[in-house]
């Protein structure tokens, strides 16, 4: 992703602290300089290749956030983010889990399409220095600052993307207890939108159901595991995304049955659209090793590309129920 794509287009904050009665409201756009410019940036940047960005449509009915999205323009922006703060403001103030917060509303443009974001910058504890005078005598001493905000390098862990053109969102949330249950209240209450699994659940989910399916029907098979593993790797590498029925077809071949069956569990844990893309980010922490643990506490992490090679890697099933793993051609072995 090149920042070069991307132009900041407006920029206002709002202080949305639910210690106070009421929110702190900007009546003007906040200027944007050259440091300013840059933190959001980073920030937005930092979003868009975020695993756990959820994409999501706004829900069919009476809408506020969607109607003010729909009929934004640019000498409106202030008034309308004036309203969707005040909306967010009496989601927080009554729901005491949700944390405060500095928002920041942005238009900005990216690869060419226009998108109105709202950045939730929750409070953050921090520390700086003081300096006073007592006595004639300077005192330094550290203090602690608790609404700072996130910095360029650390993540936001709620924000709301929407394209202004075809109105899809991609969001970041957190849930937070309300009424006695855990809510996404930014999709369920504020925005009333339908969202979907984010890339990072999708793994998730396509990880620990592939692990629980091969354990039930491939009992101590790690040949198994590895392959497939291996398998989402190759569909990955051919197809800049992972297809489930590939997967399926590249580790139980002709294993009709099992095959038929983990595709059926597969749909029913949601993961029915057959094919996601998944960013490079994602595919490095999930998709290069195999980590395998004994029940002697032994862990081996062993590439992916290592498994179906009996020059690399061989298990071998013992007589008396164990396995014994035999790692061959390793090179040259060092402490770490």
């Amino acid at each position: 992703m090149d920042i070069k794509d991307l132009e900041i287009n407006k920029m206002i904050v709002h202080i949305l602290d639910n210690n106070l009665e009421i929110p702190v409201l900007s009546e003007v756009e906040h200027p944007i300089d050259e440091d300013i410019e840059e933190f959001l940036e980073k920030h937005i940047l930092k979003v868009f290749t975020d695993g756990s960005l959820r994409p999501a449509r706004f829900n069919d009915g009476e809408n506020v956030v969607k109607d003010i999205i729909v009929n934004y323009n640019l000498h409106s922006f202030v008034d309308d983010t004036k309203k969707l703060a005040e909306i967010l403001f009496n989601i927080i103030k009554v729901n005491v889990d949700i944390p405060p917060a500095d928002v920041i509303f942005s238009v900005f443009t990216y690869e060419d399409r226009k998108y109105f974001a709202i950045f939730k910058m929750n409070y953050r504890n921090s520390y700086i220095h003081n300096v006073d005078r007592q006595d004639d005598k300077t005192i330094n001493s550290i203090i602690k600052q608790r609404t700072s905000l996130p910095n360029e390098s650390q993540r936001i862990d709620e924000c709301v993307l929407i394209d202004l053109t075809t109105l899809d969102i991609k969001l970041l949330e957190k849930d937070y207890e309300i009424n006695g249950e855990k809510i996404y209240y930014l999709s369920r209450i504020y925005l009333k939108c339908n969202s979907k699994r984010s890339e990072k659940e999708k793994i998730k989910v396509l990880n620990k159901t592939t692990q629980n399916f091969l354990e039930n029907n491939y009992e101590g098979d790690f040949e198994k595991v590895g392959q497939a593993k291996k398998a989402v790797a190759k569909s990955l590498e051919e197809n800049d995304r992972i297809d489930i029925e590939s997967v399926a077809r590249d580790v139980f071949k002709s294993d009709i049955d099992n095959k038929k069956e983990y595709m059926s569990i597969m749909e029913k844990e949601g993961l029915n659209e057959g094919k996601f893309e998944v960013s490079e980010k994602l595919k490095r922490q999930n998709f290069k090793k195999q980590k395998i643990v004994t029940d002697t506490g032994i862990e081996i992490k062993v590439p992916i590309e290592f498994f179906d090679d009996k020059g690399k890697i061989e298990f071998v099933n013992n007589t008396d129920g164990t396995i014994s793993i035999v790692l061959k051609q390793i090179g040259n072995v060092k402490n770490k």
